[in-house]
């Protein structure tokens, strides 16, 4: 008796206990039973360009583990970030763009980070209806070609090159400016649109557009040809177009041929860690101009939250800049969009169509052609001190009127 009533119980109780290993068991397969969607994120991870982009990629990676953490509320979906290395070059990105395009668990792209890869990867995108969105590829002429499904959450260049050229017309006021430039898409682009500027504010410009080869690559070692027409322009400031891997080397092989009455006057390409510390000390009193502000200095909140959590995991000494905020404002339209129960690519495109955002970098809002709205499109100004980038302001702030 005392026999049957103990089996009785232990069965009770094995049975209560395959009820609640299968309610157990239904709580976890809700919660893994989420669909994963994957995010690309389009930039130069490694070469000699990658100081312009990594700040940007590991800001993704943090507002995708937070998002995934709950840190944002129940998001519908699981997310998975996804790194695709165009080593800055616009040949490799064509098949990276297929494959992402292709699968239909990519439901939108970060990036491209530079303008000729935008220009490489933009038809593929746009024709598989994949939203893609850049913090930092600024050459104006990739809102002219029509993509349905392409943002540019950043100001461009017809913003930027004429500030550059204000400034070397309005706070230099050099006795002429020499123009010089890569043949990249950015670079070209950039020095295009600030010849055009210089010349309306009345400066004798000497010009050599596209002269420097491999753009953002790095391998052009020799900068004398360049170097000797610039000292034969008899110009105390220099406008230049390019990225970094050019930029430093070619500032200090300035200094070294004897030419250091020309300051220089950089764009967004080249303001990075690489920049100063290829071009050393001659690099000091280079002055740059970025989209991107100094979010250290910040002070809103969620600023505040973004930077002290980078700085937790990825080191206090960790570069934001140059993109990193901008960057996690386009990471965070994303996760917004799927809080949003936007999980496809049509409804994605058309949530950030509508988008009305305050970010940490900047207020973010689409003109119908994808470019951000006018009012939110700010330059900042920046200026090598003793190796290190000085936040100087705002343009408006910063250049006389």
């Amino acid at each position: 008796m005392h026999r049957k009533r103990t089996l009785r119980v232990l069965g009770a109780v094995a049975v209560l206990a395959l009820l609640a290993a299968g309610c157990s068991s239904n709580n976890n397969n809700s919660s893994s039973s989420k669909k994963t969607v994957k995010l690309a994120f389009f930039g130069a991870l490694t070469g000699s360009a990658a100081g312009l982009v990594v700040p940007g990629w590991k800001a993704v990676e943090l507002a995708v583990a937070n998002a995934n953490a709950g840190k944002y509320g129940n998001l519908p979906v699981k997310i998975q970030a996804v790194p695709e290395d165009t080593q800055g070059n616009p040949t490799v990105i064509p098949p990276l763009a297929t494959k992402v395009a292709n699968d239909p668990s990519f439901v939108g792209v970060i990036g491209p980070n530079f303008s000729g890869e935008s220009a490489a990867a933009g038809p593929t995108f746009d024709k598989a209806g994949i939203p893609f969105v850049t913090g930092s590829a600024t050459n104006p002429t990739l809102n002219a070609n029509g993509w349905t499904h392409w943002f540019r959450a950043q100001a461009n260049d017809n913003t930027q090159a004429p500030d550059m050229a204000n400034y070397i017309a309005k706070v230099l006021k050099p006795n002429c400016a020499f123009v010089l430039s890569d043949d990249s898409t950015y670079g070209k682009g950039l020095a295009q649109i600030g010849q055009s500027t210089l010349k309306s504010d009345g400066l004798k410009v000497v010009s050599d557009l596209g002269a420097i080869p491999n753009g953002g690559t790095g391998e052009t070692k020799d900068f004398s040809p360049y170097i000797t027409k610039a000292k034969q322009s008899g110009c105390t400031a220099m406008f230049y177009g390019g990225y970094s891997p050019e930029a430093g080397p070619l500032r200090a092989q300035m200094n070294q041929q004897g030419l250091t009455n020309m300051t220089m006057v950089v764009g967004d390409g080249a303001r990075d860690d690489t920049f100063t510390s290829a071009a050393g000390a001659a690099g000091s009193g280079t002055v740059a101009s970025c989209p991107c502000g100094d979010i250290t200095k910040s002070s809103d909140q969620a600023a505040k939250t973004f930077v002290s959590e980078f700085q937790a995991k990825y080191g206090a000494s960790s570069p934001i800049a140059p993109y990193g905020a901008d960057y996690w404002d386009i990471a965070m339209m994303y996760i917004n969009a799927f809080k949003a129960g936007k999980t496809t690519r049509a409804d994605i495109t058309t949530y950030f169509a509508g988008l009305n955002y305050q970010g940490i970098s900047k207020h973010i809002q689409f003109q119908s052609n994808g470019e951000l709205n006018a009012a939110d499109a700010k330059i900042y100004m920046w200026k090598d001190v003793n190796g290190q980038w000085a936040y100087l302001g705002v343009s408006t702030d910063v250049i006389p009127s």
